[in-house]
């Protein structure tokens, strides 16, 4: 199950973007779609307590304010929910990138290009998110470890609550705390396990998860308080905030199309991991299907402690940074995030993030 938003004040693009996300989900998995005209409707959600997408499609330029200053605010105040813009601008992709946007799309959009980020959006959250598996009344759903707030029990029937539902099993709690041994799950009463992480602030009696208060019984105290110390945490103040894909991927680098034939795409480049970009899928990690572009182009490297990009060029073409500075061939540079480089063809700009 996920919930998704459209953020567009445009009702026709919304009304279709909603049938051709539901098209394309639907025979695999559940989904709730929520519609909203402008900014300003999910900040008053946001404010209310009642937003709970978790991927947000959302433009840039609307009525009663842009989507970056709604991107802003969601980012100050929610950290569990991953952005996909979709606009008719060409120039704000690498500002978009520094909200930690998944994709950006150019209108018009079709079909295949939504399913295409959706496919590669699940894709990217399967590889980075554990699941836990649970059957009732002859359905399977596959809940994402990372969205689960807390469980209560009722006898044996568990009741798993997440941001977007809740979702029931049975099953006795100790079973269940046995099964989630390791990801950050603490029992804090008979009827009761929570999430580290998702706790906002507590007390010698109570753990609160946004407006939810849970017991601390008796029994519990002191593992309790033991493990809310060990998280170098004092009494009141917020626990560690829950993680996204995006924020999943914030130590990673990032190659973002500015202009030419892949404007809008933005690839991740995970730290220290060795990537070949070139022409030739049986070669390359990262396929450029350009004129000039050589089977084998470069090599790209992101050394994250030092926050710089390793580039490596045996082109014939040439691999060019800032505009017209041809690397020399099987030499190794170091270069800044925000460098713009070409992989051969000059109209097709690329920069770091």
């Amino acid at each position: 199950m996920i919930t998704i938003g459209i953020c567009d004040n445009d009702p026709v693009f919304s009304d279709n973007l909603y049938d051709i996300i539901w098209h394309a989900i639907s025979p695999t998995d559940e989904c709730d779609i929520h519609i909203f005209r402008n900014g300003r409707e999910i900040i008053e959600t946001i404010e209310n307590k009642t937003f709970n997408c978790q991927l947000l499609f959302m433009d840039i330029l609307m009525d009663g304010g842009t989507g970056f200053e709604t991107a802003q605010y969601i980012c100050e105040h929610i950290s569990h929910i991953d952005l996909i813009f979709v606009t008719a601008s060409e120039t704000h992709v690498f500002e978009c990138y520094h909200y930690h946007a998944f994709a950006y799309l150019l209108k018009p959009v079709t079909e295949n290009d939504i399913t295409s980020e959706l496919r590669r959006y699940f894709q990217n959250l399967s590889h980075s998110a554990k699941y836990l598996p649970i059957t009732y009344q002859h359905h399977t759903w596959q809940i994402p470890i990372d969205s689960i707030l807390y469980i209560e029990s009722n006898l044996r029937k568990i009741a798993i609550h997440t941001y977007q539902t809740t979702y029931y099993c049975y099953q006795k709690l100790s079973e269940m705390a046995e099964q989630l041994k390791g990801d950050g799950f603490v029992r804090c009463h008979q009827s009761y396990l929570f999430a580290l992480n998702k706790v906002t602030h507590y007390s010698s009696t109570h753990v609160y998860i946004q407006d939810i208060q849970l017991p601390i019984s008796n029994r519990y105290q002191t593992s309790v308080r033991e493990l809310l110390s060990q998280s170098n945490m004092e009494k009141g103040t917020n626990l560690s905030p829950p993680v996204s894909l995006n924020q999943a991927q914030i130590k990673c680098g990032a190659l973002i199309c500015i202009r030419g034939t892949y404007l809008g795409s933005i690839i991740r480049i995970h730290p220290e991991q060795e990537i070949i970009i070139g022409r030739d899928g049986n070669i390359a990690d990262l396929v450029i299907n350009l004129p000039l572009a050589s089977r084998r182009h470069c090599t790209l490297t992101y050394h994250c402690d030092i926050m710089k990009y390793e580039v490596r060029d045996f082109s014939s073409n040439g691999t060019f940074v800032d505009g017209d500075k041809r690397l020399l061939k099987n030499e190794t540079y170091l270069l800044k995030p925000g460098s713009e480089i070409c992989f051969g063809d000059k109209d097709t700009v690329y920069k770091l993030g």
